[in-house]
C-alpha cells in the first residue's frame, strides 16, 4: 500500500501530493478538535430531558456464540431500574453456546420477564435480522429495544432510551457506544477505533442533526417499526441499523439520540481480526453512503503526512500537524472517556499512530472489493448495504415450529 501511494506521488508529481497531504492534515487536525469539543456539548446536553413516562419495552437480544463478557452483557439488562419490560433472547440452534448463559440468567433473575425463541426460520440473508424476526411474534409491548449482543448497560439505561419519547414525532432513540474493558494490544486497537476515531466524529455528526440509527442499541416505536417495512425490509442488509434508521426517517419519523453512551466489550484479539472488522465496517460505509465514504480521504491526513515525510523527507510543518492531530485526537478520546465513565486505558492513546494507519488501510481495502466475510458466510455487499451470497445461497425456511 506504500508502495501504491508512493507510485501515486510520482505520477501526480511530489509537489501536488506535498500539497494535497498538508491540505489533508490541516483539515485533520481542524475537524478533530472540532470534534472533540461538538461531541461533548452534544453527548452532554443530552443530560438535561425532563423526566418522561415509562411505558413497558419488549427487549429483543439476537445472540450466536459465547462473546467475551457475553454473560455480563445480559445479566446488564436484567438488572433495569424500570417498572415493566420483557426480554426476548433469540437464537438460531439449541446447540449454540450463548443458550447456556442465557440459561444460567433466568435461574439468576427469577423475577424478569424473560423468554427464549430458538428458531432457524430465515427470512433474507442477515443472520441477525432473522433471529430478531423469530422472536418479534412474541414482543408483548409497542417498544422494541433492539441491541446487540456485545453491549453492556447501566441500570438506568431503559429511562434514559424511554425520555426522548416524551416527543411523539420521534420514532426511534439510539445510543451511542464506546469500548470498555479492552485487554491486550488489539483489544486496545479495537477501542482506539470506537472512542478515538467513531465516536467523536459521530457524536459530532449528530450535534448538527441526528440522521442515523447504531445497532448498540435502538428503541423505536411498533408503529414508527411497521411503518418503515419491519425486519422484511432490513433482512438482506449487512447494515440493518443504517437502514432502520433511514427507513424511520422516511415513514416520517425523527430520530433522537439518548443520554450518554453504553458499552461496548470488543471481541478482537488479533490483528488480521481488527483489519477485517475495520475493512468490512468501511466496505459497508462506502456501499451505502458512497459520497461519504470517499470524502473521508480528507480526515486520513495523519497517514497522508506519514507518507509524504516518507516521500519527501521530515520538515517541521509536517511534523508539527502530525504531533497536533495525535494529541487533538487523544485528548477529544480522553475527554469524552473522562465525562462518559469511560475505561479506555490511558497507554493505549500511544497507539493512536498505528490504529491511525489500520484505519487508513482499511480505507484502501474498502475501495478494492465489494465483498464481507461475515459469520463464516462470504458475501457480496451491493448498494445501500445489501447482501448477496457470492456461493449458491441457502433455502429459505419459513415453516418451522419456534421453539420458547
Amino acid at each position: 500500500m506504500v508502495g501504491l501511494f508512493m507510485l501515486t506521488a510520482a505520477v501526480a508529481g511530489q509537489t501536488a501530493f506535498s500539497a494535497f497531504a498538508l491540505a489533508c492534515g490541516v483539515f485533520t487536525f481542524v475537524f478533530a478538535a472540532a470534534a472533540g469539543v461538538y461531541a461533548r456539548r452534544f453527548l452532554f446536553a443530552c443530560a438535561f430531558r425532563p423526566a418522561a413516562p415509562l411505558p413497558p419495552i419488549t427487549l429483543i437480544k439476537p445472540l450466536k456464540g459465547e462473546d467475551p463478557g457475553l454473560e455480563e452483557n445480559l445479566a446488564s439488562f436484567c438488572r433495569q431500574d424500570y417498572p415493566c419490560y420483557q426480554i426476548l433472547f433469540c437464537l438460531a440452534s439449541p446447540d449454540d453456546p450463548a443458550l447456556a448463559a442465557v440459561s444460567r440468567l433466568k435461574k439468576s433473575f427469577p423475577e424478569a420477564d424473560i423468554e427464549v425463541v430458538v428458531s432457524r426460520n430465515r427470512i433474507g440473508y442477515n443472520p441477525k435480522v432473522n433471529n430478531m424476526a423469530n422472536a418479534y411474534p412474541f414482543a408483548k409491548y409497542d417498544l422494541l429495544l433492539l441491541s446487540d449482543s456485545d453491549i453492556r448497560v447501566e441500570p438506568g439505561f431503559l429511562r434514559r432510551m424511554a425520555a426522548p419519547l416524551v416527543d411523539p414525532s420521534v420514532g426511534l432513540v439510539t445510543s451511542f457506544y464506546q469500548a470498555s474493558g479492552a485487554r491486550g494490544l488489539w483489544g486496545w486497537m479495537e477501542s482506539l477505533s470506537i472512542n478515538a476515531h467513531f465516536l467523536p466524529q459521530a457524536a459530532c455528526a449528530a450535534y448538527f442533526g441526528m440522521r442515523f440509527a447504531m445497532g448498540a442499541a435502538m428503541l423505536v416505536r411498533r408503529q414508527a417499526f411497521e411503518e418503515s417495512g419491519g425486519f422484511q425490509n432490513l433482512s438482506d442488509h449487512l447494515a440493518d441499523d443504517f437502514w432502520l434508521g433511514e427507513s424511520v426517517r422516511e415513514a416520517g419519523w425523527r430520530l433522537e439520540a439518548a443520554e450518554g453512551c453504553v458499552d461496548s466489550v470488543p471481541g478482537i484479539g488479533s490483528g488480521l481480526g481488527h483489519l477485517q472488522h475495520l475493512v468490512r465496517w468501511a466496505r459497508t460505509i462506502r456501499l451505502c453512503q458512497p459520497a461519504g465514504f470517499y470524502a473521508s480521504l480528507i480526515q486520513h491526513g495523519f497517514s497522508l503526512l506519514t507518507l509524504r515525510l516518507l516521500v519527501q523527507g521530515p520538515d517541521a510543518t509536517g511534523a508539527a500537524l502530525l504531533a497536533g492531530i495525535w494529541a487533538a485526537k487523544a485528548a477529544a478520546a480522553a475527554s469524552l472517556g473522562a465525562g462518559l465513565g469511560g475505561r479506555q486505558p490511558a497507554p493505549a492513546l500511544w497507539l493512536l499512530p498505528l490504529s491511525e494507519w489500520f484505519s487508513f488501510a482499511a480505507w484502501v481495502g474498502a475501495c478494492a472489493s465489494d465483498t464481507v466475510v461475515w459469520r463464516g458466510e462470504l458475501f457480496h455487499v451491493r448498494a445501500q448495504g445489501r447482501l448477496e451470497p457470492a456461493a449458491p445461497p441457502l433455502p429459505m425456511r419459513h415453516a418451522l415450529p419456534l421453539e420458547r
